[in-house]
Order: C-alpha cells, then sequence, then structure tokens
C-alpha cells in the first residue's frame, strides 16, 4: 500500500465531477430510447478525429460511417444529451479503458464539438501535437484533463475563453509556458493541475495569477522547476486562502522562505504536498496551527533535528496521513503519538531516529500504513505493538536494530499486504505467525537471524504473493513446487532466497518470474527445469555458488529481457550456448568458475547493452575475438583469466573506452602489449562510469535490492575478493607469454588502482613517468625480464601499499620514499645487481665514498695542526717582541717591525697563513702601544 497523497484526490475530484456532468446529461440508453440521434456535423468532427489516430487495439471501431454506426452517440467514450442530442461529453482517456493507448495527432476537428461540457483524453500519444487556437471554441465546456498526453508547444491565449472550467488538467506534457495571464479569467476554477511542466520562466506571476482565482480548492504545480517567491504585491490575505483544501508543491526548488505564505492557509487546508523540494533545518512549529490539515508530506527534504512536539500533543488531531521519509530527523517517538487517533497513515522512514518505539502505537485503531524502516530504533517488538491494529495492511520495520518477540501461538488482528522486516531479530525459529497471513503481495525477512528448516506451510504461498525475500539466513532444507500456487496471470513475480543452506534439485517456478536469486546455498542438479517457465522472460537470474551441473540449456538464452545471468561458481560443462546473441538487453553475463569449454560465441557480439562480461577459470579457448572492443563500447568488467586463449591482444582492446577492470590473465597470450593502451580512458577519468545495477522489478524496489557484480584479483598466488568492485580500475595481463616492452602510453592511466604485467617476458625497462600514475595501490611486474635502473619517479607513487619487482635485472640503487621505504626485501628479491634498503644496507661504491672523505677529512686536519702549531710559537715569540718595543728606544722599533715583515715573506704560502695573522696582531699591539704611551707621556 502506498501512503494516499494528492494523485489519489486528484482522481476522485475528476470522479465526483463526472459524476456530476452525466447527471446533467443523462446516458447513452437514455438517447436510444428516445431516438434521439447525434448531430451530423458532430459526427464528422469525431470521424475527422479518428482519421488522425493510430488505433491498434480497435478501441474505437465502434464509430464508422456505416449505417449501422450512424449514432455516434453510441460510440464508445461518446455522450450526448438526451434531449438536443449534441455531444457533451467524450472520454476516451486511456486509465478508464485498461491501458489501450491511441496515437497520432491532436487534430482541430475535435473542437467543433462546441457543447462539449467533459473533454478527457488523458494518457494517450498524440507525437507532440500542439494545442490549437481553436479550442476557445469550447465555452460551455467545465472539464477539461489532457494529462500525459505527449503535448508540446506554447498554450494558447485562448484558453482564457474557457470561462465555464471548473476543472483543468494539462500535467506532465511538454509545454513552453511563458506565462499564466489566461488563468485569471477563469474564475470558476476550482481544480488546476499543472504538474510536470516548467514554470520557471513564469517568474512571480504563478503565485499571484493564482491568487485571483477566488473558488480554486486544489492546486497542483508538482515538479514544475518552482525557485522561492515572495511577491511584494501579495495581499496578507490572499482571496482563494479561504477555500484552497489541497496544495501540491512537491518537487520543486522551494526553501524556507516559502513558508512566508503557505502558513497563511492555516486556517483551510486540509492536504500539504512538499515532498521533495529544498527545504533545511528544523521542521517549523507553525504547522501544529493548521488544526484543519489531514494530510502532510514533507518527505525528501532535508529536515533536521526533533519532530515538533506540537506534532504528538493533539493540535493535529485531524491527521489522517503523516510523511516526514528521508529526512534527517533525530530524537524518538514519543509515547503521547496514540493521540493521532485519526492516522490511517504514517512514514518515518530514512531518518536518524532512535530510542524504542512506544507500545501505545498499538492503540492507532485505524492505522493501515507504518513505515519506520532505515533508522536506529532498538528494543523489543512485542504483541503488545499490534493490539488494535486490525487494518493495517503496509509494514515496514526493516533496518533498525529491533528484536521481534511474538509468541508462536499469536494471531495478529491483521491481514498485511506487506510485510518487509529485513534486519530485525526474528530467530532462530521461523516466525509462525507468518502463516496467518493469506494475503501478502511482499514479504521481506532477510538477515534476520533464522536457522530453522523452512516449514511445511510455507509452500503453500497466498496467489496474492508477488515477491519473498528470505536471504541472509541459514534456513535448511529442501524447496516445493512454487508454481502451483501461482495463476496464469501473475506477473512480475520476485524470489530471493540466497545465502542459506537448501538444498536439493531446483524447485519450479511460477510463469511470468522476473526475478530469481539463489545463489550461496546447496542446490544440485541440472538446471532444465528452468526451461519448464512461460510467459514473460526473467529480467534476473542468479544461481551462482551451488553445486549444479549439466550443460547450459538453450532455452536460458531465449530469455530476450534478461539482464542480469549470473551461473558462476558451479559445475557446469560443454560450451556456451550461440543463442547467447539473443539476450538483448544482457548487462551481466557470468559464467566464471565452471568447467565450459571451446570459444566465445561470436553471438555474444549482438549483446550492446553488455557491462560485465566474467568467463574466467574456464577451459575456453580460441584467440581473444577483435569484436570485444569493436561492439562492446559499454562493457565495464572483462575477466576472461585462467583460461586456454592464445595469440596476440588485439588492437581492437584499446577500444574498450569505458573498461575499468580488464583481466587477461593466466592464459597463453604472446606478442606485445599493445601500444595504444593509453587509449582505456576510463581508466584515467575521475568520473566512474559503473554503477550497481538496479531493477523496476517492484520486488526489488520495495525491499530495497541492489545487485552487484563480483570478481577477485591475485596476488602472489593468493585470490582476493574484492569489496567493491565499481571502484576498481585494473589491468592484469599476469602470467601469459608477453613479450617486449612496457608501453610508455600505460603511465597515462593515471587512475588506475592495480597492475599486474608479472610473469610475462617483458623486457627493457620501467616506463620513466610511472609516477604519474598516483593512484596506484599495487603494482606487480615480477617474474619478467626488466632491466635498468628503477625510475626516481616511482617515488611518487604515494598511494602504493602492493610491490613486487621481484626476479628481473633491475640494477642500482633502490629509490627512496616515506611510500617505498615501507616494502620489504622480498619486494625487490632476485635482481642480483639491485642495491639499497630494504635489499643491502647500502650499494657497491657507497664505502669508498665514506672512506674517501674520511681519509680527507683527516689530511686537513693534520695539515692544519702542523701550520698552526709553529704559527702559534711564532706569533707568541714576536707578539712579545712587539710588547717589548713598548719600552725600547725608536732604533729597535724598526728592527720589530723589520723583523716582522721578514717573517711575513718567510711565511707567505698556505701553512704559514696562521702565523702571518699573528704577525700582524703583534704589529697592531705595538702600534697601538706607542700611540698610547704618547698619549700618557709614558
Amino acid at each position: 500500500m502506498k501512503i494516499l497523497g494528492a494523485g489519489f484526490l486528484h482522481l476522485v475530484y475528476a470522479l465526483l465531477i463526472l459524476l456530476h456532468v452525466q447527471t446533467s446529461i443523462g446516458s447513452n440508453s437514455t438517447i436510444a430510447d428516445d431516438g434521439v440521434r447525434c448531430i451530423e456535423s458532430e459526427r464528422q468532427a469525431l470521424l475527422a478525429f479518428k482519421q488522425g489516430l493510430v488505433d491498434e487495439h480497435g478501441w474505437l471501431s465502434s464509430w464508422g460511417g456505416e449505417e449501422e454506426k450512424k449514432n455516434c452517440c453510441e460510440w464508445e467514450g461518446v455522450q450526448c444529451s438526451n434531449t438536443t442530442g449534441h455531444i457533451t461529453m467524450l472520454n476516451l482517456s486511456r486509465y478508464s479503458y485498461d491501458q489501450f493507448i491511441l496515437r497520432g495527432s491532436l487534430s482541430p476537428s475535435l473542437f467543433e464539438l462546441q457543447h462539449l461540457i467533459y473533454l478527457d483524453l488523458s494518457g494517450n500519444n498524440f507525437n507532440l501535437s500542439h494545442i490549437p487556437e481553436s479550442i476557445s471554441s469550447l465555452n460551455k465546456i467545465q472539464h477539461l484533463d489532457l494529462h500525459s498526453c505527449t503535448l508540446s508547444g506554447s498554450l494558447p491565449s485562448q484558453l482564457a475563453n474557457l470561462t465555464s472550467l471548473q476543472y483543468l488538467d494539462l500535467s506532465y506534457n511538454k509545454f513552453n509556458i511563458q506565462n499564466l495571464v489566461w488563468l485569471s479569467h477563469l474564475s470558476y476554477l476550482q481544480y488546476l493541475c499543472l504538474s510536470g511542466n516548467d514554470l520557471s520562466k513564469v517568474n512571480n506571476d504563478w503565485l499571484q495569477v493564482i491568487n485571483r482565482l477566488p473558488h480554486l480548492t486544489n492546486l497542483s504545480l508538482s515538479e514544475c522547476n518552482l525557485r522561492d517567491v515572495i511577491p511584494q504585491c501579495l495581499p496578507i490575505i490572499n482571496t482563494f486562502s479561504t477555500s484552497l483544501i489541497h496544495l501540491g508543491l512537491e518537487g520543486n526548488n522551494l526553501t524556507a522562505f516559502a513558508f512566508q505564505w503557505l502558513f497563511n492557509f492555516s486556517n483551510s487546508l486540509v492536504g500539504l504536498y512538499l515532498s521533495s523540494n529544498q527545504f533545511r533545518g528544523p521542521i517549523p512549529e507553525t504547522f501544529s496551527h493548521m488544526t484543519f490539515l489531514e494530510e502532510l508530506d514533507l518527505s525528501n527534504n532535508q529536515f533536521e533535528g526533533e519532530i515538533p512536539k506540537s506534532f504528538w500533543s493533539g493540535n493535529l488531531s485531524s491527521l489522517r496521513i503523516l510523511n516526514l521519509a528521508k529526512n534527517k530527523l533525530s530524537g524518538t517517538i514519543p509515547k503521547s503519538i496514540e493521540l493521532l487517533s485519526k492516522l490511517e497513515g504514517l512514514d518515518i522512514s530514512d531518518n536518524k531516529l532512535n530510542g524504542t518505539v512506544p507500545k501505545s502505537i498499538g492503540l492507532l485503531s485505524k492505522l493501515e500504513h507504518l513505515s519506520i524502516s532505515f533508522n536506529s530504533f532498538n528494543g523489543v517488538i512485542t504483541e503488545e505493538h499490534f493490539s488494535t491494529l486490525s487494518k493495517l495492511q503496509y509494514l515496514d520495520m526493516s533496518a533498525n536494530h529491533l528484536s521481534i518477540n511474538l509468541s508462536r501461538d499469536w494471531i495478529p488482528p491483521f491481514q498485511l499486504k506487506y510485510i518487509l522486516l529485513g534486519s530485525c531479530k526474528m530467530g532462530p525459529d521461523f516466525p509462525s505467525w507468518l502463516q496467518t497471513q493469506r494475503s501478502y503481495k511482499f514479504l521481506n525477512i532477510s538477515a534476520t537471524g533464522i536457522s530453522d528448516s523452512i516449514p511445511i506451510w510455507f509452500a503453500n504461498l497466498p496467489s496474492t504473493a508477488r515477491g519473498f525475500d528470505l536471504s541472509y539466513n541459514q534456513i535448511s532444507g529442501f524447496l516445493s513446487d512454487f508454481s502451483r500456487n501461482f495463476s496464469s496471470d501473475s506477473y512480475d513475480l520476485g524470489i530471493d532466497l540466497s545465502e542459506n543452506h537448501l538444498e536439493g534439485p531446483l524447485p519450479s517456478f511460477p510463469a511470468n518470474t522476473t526475478y530469481i536469486n539463489l545463489s550461496k546455498n546447496s542446490f544440485n542438479g541440472s538446471i532444465s527445469s528452468l526451461c519448464a517457465m512461460t510467459g514473460t522472460s526473467p529480467d534476473f537470474l542468479d544461481l551462482s555458488r551451488n553445486r549444479l551441473f549439466g550443460e547450459l540449456p538453450d532455452c536460458i538464452m531465449r530469455w530476450s529481457r534478461l539482464q542480469i545471468l549470473n551461473l558462476a561458481n558451479n559445475h557446469f560443462f560443454g560450451k556456451i550456448p550461440s543463442f547467447v546473441g539473443s539476450l538483448s538487453f544482457i548487462e551481466t553475463f557470468d559464467l566464471q568458475n565452471n568447467n565450459l569449454s571451446g570459444k566465445i560465441p561470436s553471438s555474444l557480439r549482438n549483446c550492446s547493452k553488455l557491462q560485465f562480461l566474467g568467463l574466467s577459470n574456464n577451459r575456453l579457448s580460441g584467440i581473444i575475438p577483435s569484436w570485444i572492443g569493436e561492439r562492446s563500447n559499454s562493457l565495464n568488467f572483462l575477466l576472461l583469466k585462467s583460461n586456454h586463449f592464445f595469440g596476440e591482444i588485439p588492437l581492437e582492446t584499446c577500444q574498450l573506452t569505458n573498461i575499468l577492470l580488464l583481466d587477461l590473465s593466466n592464459n597463453n597470450l604472446s606478442g606485445h602489449i599493445p601500444w595504444c593502451i593509453g587509449n582505456l580512458t576510463a581508466l584515467a577519468s575521475k568520473d566512474i562510469a559503473a554503477q550497481h545495477h538496479l531493477f523496476n522489478c517492484p520486488f526489488v524496489t520495495i525491499t530495497r535490492g541492489r545487485y552487484a557484480d563480483k570478481a577477485s584479483v591475485i596476488w602472489k598466488g593468493k585470490e582476493y575478493p574484492y569489496e567493491n568492485l565499481t571502484l576498481q580500475r585494473t589491468v592484469d595481463l599476469s602470467s601469459n607469454k608477453l613479450t617486449g616492452e612496457i608501453p610508455v602510453q600505460i603511465s597515462s592511466l593515471s587512475e588506475m588502482h592495480q597492475l599486474n604485467l608479472s610473469r610475462n617476458h617483458l623486457i627493457g625497462r620501467i616506463p620513466p613517468d610511472i609516477g604519474q600514475m598516483r593512484q596506484l595501490e599495487s603494482l606487480d611486474l615480477s617474474h619478467n625480464k626488466l632491466s635498468g635502473r628503477l625510475p626516481p619517479s616511482m617515488s611518487q607513487l604515494y598511494s602504493l601499499s602492493k610491490l613486487d619487482l621481484s626476479y628481473n635485472n633491475f640494477s642500482g640503487k633502490i629509490p627512496t620514499s616515506t611510500q617505498m621505504d615501507t616494502f620489504n626485501a622480498s619486494a625487490f628479491v632476485g635482481n642480483p645487481t639491485l642495491c639499497g634498503p630494504p635489499l643491502t644496507p647500502s650499494c657497491p661504491g657507497d664505502e669508498k665514498l665514506i672512506d674517501d672523505g674520511v681519509k680527507y677529512n683527516q689530511q686537513d686536519k693534520d695539515e692544519f695542526w702542523k701550520g698552526f702549531k709553529p704559527s702559534m710559537e711564532l706569533g707568541m715569540a714576536f707578539g712579545f717582541l712587539g710588547v717589548l718595543a713598548l719600552k725600547i728606544d725608536h732604533p729597535w722599533k724598526h728592527v720589530c717591525f723589520l723583523l716582522s715583515n721578514y717573517m711575513k715573506a718567510y711565511l707567505s704560502n698556505l701553512k704559514g697563513y696562521l702565523c702571518l695573522i699573528v704577525s700582524a696582531l703583534c704589529l697592531v699591539i705595538t702600534v697601538s702601544a706607542a700611540r698610547l704611551r704618547r698619549k700618557l707621556k709614558f
């Protein structure tokens, strides 16, 4: 069950208008009884309208020119006045006639029906036709519904002439709306829906124009690209503030500024729908003043903080629907929630709420929809929580920290349609109360700690079931035949029993089962029973990690709608059927870890949407076909390791511009690594192209299931699974017979995470610019014939955590850096002329440089002291002579100076510099002493 919203109310309103119109104009049978026939000109107008349509289902077969079909008042979808015979109603809505669709053009002839009161063409395809200006002739029309008609162009201003309109729905078309001035003339309008049209060019006009519609009760402008508007001229009391009952503004760009005018309607609004906007911060307390509110939808915004206490205190006692899902709300649910006694739908999922779930929630006797999933609630759920919930149909408590403790003999007061309890602790016994539920559509009790055998009664599924998820438990036993419980018209069935301990042969599945996941169990035997499935082709089949064997049946390869096929980790043998090319929608084709042989079927080239091709660990042979690169541009993951492929890697492989993981390791490939490997641009892009596969299957949507491809990487002989395949960018060509040099272009793949070229016959040097691959986390070039020095740029591989360069012919010193210094000797062994830490403390020649440096320093010291000692002695002596000169007569002064000059000449070489300095000091002292003596008259 879905929480009722604005769309449901729009439908109710349209039905009321329809009932009113039918009452006022009579019915076809009355016309026939009175003998009133339609007007000939109007009949011709309808036939001209039909002429421009494609009616594939014969919906309008009653419309014709034959004699027996002349009374157009008896035609499908037509009603006439029982007094005048004029056509007053034309209802060709797709939604009224089992989804048949009319295609074609919107002929102007239709608008010659000037007496029309009711016109509904919704849901058909008019191929981007424009609304003709002649629509102005429908001046009596009260109900006009053209929603979802694939119309386009500008809205004609002549719409202003339809002054009798009470109901107007132009939603979900492709109109170019420049203004809404024409709306102001439709003063009787009560219902207006323009949702799904771009109103961004209208600016502030939309609010001011709508403000002039005094009878408007229902307004829907969802997904109109509206932004905040605070018109300066908008009156404080709006003319429609007392009439507006339902206001839908979902999916726009409104922020908290909108509250300034929204709260003017606090006295009239019954339904307010503001989901998927840009609201932030706490939820305003002012909402609690809207005492007439019955439906409030604030979901999918960014509200945060606690839910206002006034919501639970009884101020909003009229609330029937409260949707606060997908925000950032925190806090707890108070016991006073019981005051919302009229509540029929409560959705507070996808928030940050915590605490226990109050037992008083079990007193909401009118509750039909309860969703508290994806929060942090804890505690125990007991029978008390459901004591009066006899009307409950939708229960979602999944993804919390709850334990559900219900007695084995408990009989619930409700019959649920949706039972979503994933991740709640319910085990170890299989919940017996489930056998009382005979009307459910979807059941999710995955990861609930059940370690019981599957009960016999479970095979007797209700015929209403559309999907069940019991995955991630430890359920054991054999499965019974599922097909007997479902009628042939059942559709979109989903079954997920993965990650359990189930065994035995595969059961029979109902026709039209679209999703089957039995992976990671112990099923055995053939899968030929799948060929008994008839009807719609499955979208998803995962039987991986079981004990299944035999040849692959052709029937699987004929399932044209199949998107995911995973049969990996079984014991299948034989060839891959050539019919694989019929899988035109296939995205994942995973047959890894089996015993398949033969060549890759050439028909696989027709699978243009293929993203994941996993054929590793089989016995396949032949060359790698060139069409893999030519016809598989969508390919993100190509895994062909551990087979018997031979020949060269085709140059066309370089055309895989979206490839994120290329694993051709452990084959017999020869030749050179393609020089064009730099063309694998996804390995150089920061944008990740690959995503988890998501499905439109209702089963997967309800249980939030998603599928991620799986692979592994080999490092030093051990296999490691990838944690998140969509985040990995890897090239593995190891364990082949590749020759030649590593292409320098490989350095341009700057976003690659793992590169493994080990165990080949590669020669030459490591590309000098390998340091550009700064996202590289793992590099293995071991067991080749590479040589030369390790490039200094390797010190720039800051993300590198795994390195193996062992058993090559590298030489020279290992570059040092913070990252390179973390690797031990095993990363470099087997390179005889490679040196430096961590292999050796130093490289040859490092000792000679050190010894020469020590010897040179010692000689300098000896030379210094050799010259310094006599120089010091001579300096002291001549210093004494200078001092003595202070006491002697003038002639002796000259002797002292001459002696100093003589010594200066004698010690003019390098060894005598110090002595010269001492002699100079002696001279300075002598002169200074003489001057001082004269001054003091010593």
